[in-house]
């Protein structure tokens, strides 16, 4: 007998059975400029719960996949776990499921797909089929797919001794669609210091919402990631673990981290810093404190330490008309300090942190510094330099398509080698605030792509190379610049269907839509964008050379027509 196939939308009940509610933020109204609609972007946060529910009597073996991958969904968020999704599953594949070593975030629901069985039958097959736009590991890594693929997983399903069905082989992993994604998984930041202990470095994951504490402390007992090892330290001795697999909120809001013995070898310095960092991640702005515990013993941590996040120091600078322009109270104002620009051609331009100094490339040949005492002086020589970027350090970034090269405060220029970037041809670079990241566009083979790489420096805080990066904003086409908009997002110039736009990538995933990159509209084939880490300020010339302030509400405003460059510090 030829098999016939019947497709189902595995959880389009889902959706419409759950409580859906919609909260959306009061728009700010810009108070001058011309107002230019970004309401596309106007972020509508849906948080989906529901209560799974456990299979019917004489379901058929597709309404048994369907009722599974539906009550998998709640099950990282579910104070009873995966309770009612293993009602689904046989013991033996209960045992041998491992649920979350990789999740699939797809585009939509899974479509279901069953095989005809006879009603006598005692085995069956069933397929979900869906498009997967992005992935998440067991370590809770999120990466977006630069090109959505279609995946097909195949459930082997047997009668119960009571002759109802149940899925009694399965693929590992989870099936989520995007619009469940975030109300599943926690986004968590986890926090890293450099090397000196002055600012800390994120690193983005995914964790159950159920569990994410515990995971988020294991993960930092184990160590930055491999692209962050070198560009971030640790004072966690050496095989310090969790002593129970529970990180805990006590009545008093205090949230308790028991550790192995090994903690007892830390001292009290870095006891103090090992709470910072487990605070920076895990309390999230809710004034709750870490209580470090060795064992059942609470540990003294006589000491406070504290440790900058992320963000950009000081004003943006534009160049327009001719001349430079501070950028303050959402217009631009005269520059306050003289600008060495006689005779120069800017044709890029970069600020340091708290303002100064600024430098510009002059004809795409000359890196100059026009402020400062000296002015103008010249820091580098090339052919079509890059747009430089700036370091806390006073390193000035630059080089050319092939070659990154760092103008030290001294002026001495040093080559970074990364030779992930051998076959690539380097477009834009952009150093995060704390100089641990570097975000890089380059185009290659397979077109423009974005990444981020640890900045790795010796003990002089000179860079000396670049790690293996991560790829950000993939499904985003012909980008051409990326800047530092957040702590782990950048904001892209670059095209979507063949539209240009700005858009926003999270460097681990954004916090809404499934994680994924999105366009903020409002921006008329934008030429460059710039951003602060900190706040919501972003800066974007369009095609016409009018300079656009990004509102809260996600709506723009014009500042001025005719502008050149603008840059915030970084």
């Amino acid at each position: 007998m030829t098999a016939r196939r019947r497709s189902l939308q595995a959880l389009a009940g889902a959706a419409t059975a759950a409580a859906v509610a919609l909260v959306a933020g009061c728009a700010s109204i810009p108070t001058s400029g011309e107002v230019r609609d970004g309401a596309a972007d106007i972020e509508v946060r849906r948080d989906v719960d529901y209560i799974p529910v456990g299979p019917a009597a004489g379901a058929t073996p597709d309404q048994i996949v369907q009722g599974f991958l539906t009550a998998s969904i709640a099950g990282p968020r579910s104070t009873t776990s995966y309770a009612v999704a293993q009602e689904y599953l046989t013991p033996k594949a209960v045992s041998g499921w491992d649920r979350y070593a990789r999740v699939l975030v797809l585009q939509e629901s899974p479509r279901v797909t069953a095989e005809d069985v006879a009603e006598d039958a005692t085995a069956a097959t069933v397929h979900a089929e869906g498009t997967v736009v992005a992935t998440l590991d067991e370590n809770g890594v999120y990466t977006e797919q630069p090109t959505p693929s279609t995946v097909e997983t195949t459930f082997t399903l047997a009668r119960d001794t009571e002759g109802q069905w149940r899925i009694s082989q399965l693929e590992d992993g989870l099936l989520i669609p995007a619009a469940f994604f975030t109300q599943a998984f926690h986004l968590t930041r986890l926090y890293f210091p450099t090397p000196d202990l002055a600012w800390w470095v994120p690193d983005v994951r995914w964790f159950p919402h159920q569990t994410w504490r515990t995971d988020a402390t294991a993960q930092i007992l184990a160590g930055p990631p491999e692209w962050l090892a070198n560009s971030t330290t640790t004072v966690i001795p050496g095989g310090t673990g969790l002593a129970i697999d529970a990180v805990t909120v006590g009545d008093d809001g205090t949230i308790d981290v028991p550790l192995t013995a090994p903690i007892g070898e830390a001292s009290a310095q870095e006891r103090a810093l090992v709470v910072a960092q487990l605070e920076a991640t895990l309390v999230e702005g809710d004034g709750r404190s870490v209580t470090l515990f060795e064992g059942t013993a609470p540990l003294a941590v006589p000491s406070e330490v504290e440790l900058a996040l992320p963000h950009t120091d000081g004003e943006a600078v534009a160049y327009a008309h001719g001349e430079l322009h501070r950028y303050t109270g959402r217009r631009l104002q005269p520059f306050d300090e003289p600008a060495a620009l006689g005779g120069l051609e800017p044709t890029a331009l970069a600020v340091g942190p708290g303002g100064s100094p600024v430098v510009v490339v002059d004809a795409g040949a000359r890196l100059v510094r026009v402020t400062g005492a000296d002015a103008p002086v010249r820091l580098l020589e090339g052919r079509d330099l890059l747009a430089p970027s700036t370091d806390r350090f006073g390193g000035v970034w630059s080089g050319d398509a092939t070659r990154l090269k760092v103008v030290l405060a001294s002026t001495r220029v040093v080559d970074v080698p990364a030779p992930w970037l051998a076959e690539r041809t380097v477009e834009s670079i952009s150093v995060s605030p704390e100089g641990a990241r570097l975000a890089v566009v380059s185009q290659g083979p397979g077109g423009a792509q974005v990444h981020v790489a640890g900045i790795v420096r010796d003990q002089q805080n000179v860079p000396t190379g670049l790690s293996e990066p991560v790829q950000v904003g993939g499904p985003v086409d012909d980008v051409t610049q990326a800047v530092w908009q957040d702590v782990a997002t950048l904001a892209l110039v670059g095209s979507a269907d063949g539209v240009p736009s700005v858009f926003l990538a999270g460097v681990g995933g954004l916090s809404s839509q499934g994680g994924l990159s999105r366009a903020l509209t409002g921006v008329v084939e934008p030429r460059s964008v710039t951003a602060v880490v900190g706040s919501s300020g972003m800066l974007a010339i369009d095609g016409d050379g009018t300079l656009l302030s990004r509102q809260t509400s996600a709506l723009w405003s014009v500042v001025e027509e005719d502008v050149a460059l603008v840059a915030y510090p970084g």
